[in-house]
């Protein structure tokens, strides 16, 4: 469906100044109790597409505020749009987060702050660092053990909440619920070539078939949902502490979709710079540092559901390079992958990587 020029033009104030100005100077003193007025605001966009269909703005505001005895202080605050209205969804579960055990302590969320109804936009306040993936590429001889334990702490507190103890409503993840629709890419695939469109037909429907036999033995937990190294916030790689970013996913599920995403995802950004060897040594240590075991000592079925979720990952990256035409990024090698790694599932073996 084409945006609306009205939709267009509201999400676009966002990089506007003065409306930024406008808008913080009414909200941020619910937020900052000494807060009187902005003195300077600059602005960085980091996302700024307005397609015919979509909208997504990633801006930075920084800012210097007059406090109420006169002086000045400096905050740092983002906001994440799309005018498909999902960010108001982030902006409830990051708060419903926040508010149960995620504000303070190792593991954190984002601050939220407030939701933006006409730009369907969600305001939160800067983490502190930068992304795990941003200090892992910088010097990749880095040992990243101290690192993955902390990770896996958090993911492991996600896990363990009492879903029942919160009144909130989380939406349930279906595997086959994609954007695109598995409908619809099957069909483009095949038009774009027959033996293509065959390989991604017969994934969708060996991931469905394996997701179905372990869905009614996962309760209610919660996932992330987008479990990546860039959506990880730390000091540096010794910290003993994260902050983690964007709850656009986070649903009820299984909490092997998590490590099966993460190490997934660690391999398909890191292949470019470090060797396989170093890779599957990673991968192995994040997931031995969730189960506080060694490998070999991890259940067979855990290591399956990892690897479903591994196959499904790299075939979504492969939809998704597939519409944006990336001749850099070949969609090849992730199709086989997706299909090594479901191999791996349906045939019970004890191993996360493939060649």
């Amino acid at each position: 469906m084409k945006l609306s020029e009205k939709t267009r033009q509201r999400i676009s104030k966002l990089v506007e100044k003065d409306f930024a100005i406008s808008i913080l100077n009414k909200r941020l003193p619910k937020y900052y109790n000494d807060f009187k007025a902005i003195k300077s605001l600059k602005l960085k966009p980091f996302k700024h597409h307005l397609g015919i269909t979509s909208a997504v703005f990633v801006v930075e505001y920084k800012i210097k505020y007059i406090n109420l005895e006169g002086k000045i202080k400096v905050i740092d605050i983002f906001v994440s749009a799309h005018s498909d209205g999902s960010r108001q969804g982030s902006y409830k579960k990051t708060k419903v987060l926040y508010e149960n055990g995620f504000k303070d302590g190792q593991y954190r969320v984002v601050k939220p702050l407030f939701f933006l109804a006409k730009q369907k936009a969600f305001f939160y306040v800067s983490s502190p660092g930068s992304s795990f993936f941003g200090f892992f590429t910088e010097d990749t001889s880095v040992d990243l053990t101290g690192a993955m334990k902390v990770i896996t702490g958090w993911i492991n507190k996600l896990h363990k909440i009492d879903t029942k103890a919160i009144d909130y409503k989380w939406p349930v993840f279906n595997i086959l619920d994609m954007v695109p629709s598995p409908k619809k890419f099957i069909k483009d695939f095949y038009a774009e070539d027959q033996k293509l469109g065959k390989s991604i037909d017969d994934l969708v429907k060996g991931l469905d078939e394996q997701d179905k036999k372990f869905r009614k033995k996962i309760g209610d937990i919660l996932i992330y949902g987008d479990f990546h190294p860039e959506n990880i916030i730390m000091k540096n790689l010794e910290a003993t502490d994260l902050e983690m970013i964007d709850f656009t996913d986070i649903a009820l599920g299984d909490p092997m979709m998590d490590l099966g995403t993460f190490i997934q995802q660690f391999d398909f950004m890191g292949h470019n710079f470090i060797s396989r060897k170093e890779i599957d040594k990673h991968k192995q240590n994040f997931v031995e540092a969730y189960f506080s075991k060694d490998f070999k000592d991890i259940d067979i079925e855990y290591i399956n559901r990892i690897n479903l979720y591994q196959s499904w990952t790299a075939m979504r990256s492969a939809i998704f390079l597939f519409y944006m035409k990336d001749v850099t990024n070949p969609i090849d090698d992730l199709l086989e992958d997706s299909i090594q790694y479901l191999e791996l599932a349906k045939n019970n073996q004890k191993s996360i990587n493939v060649n």
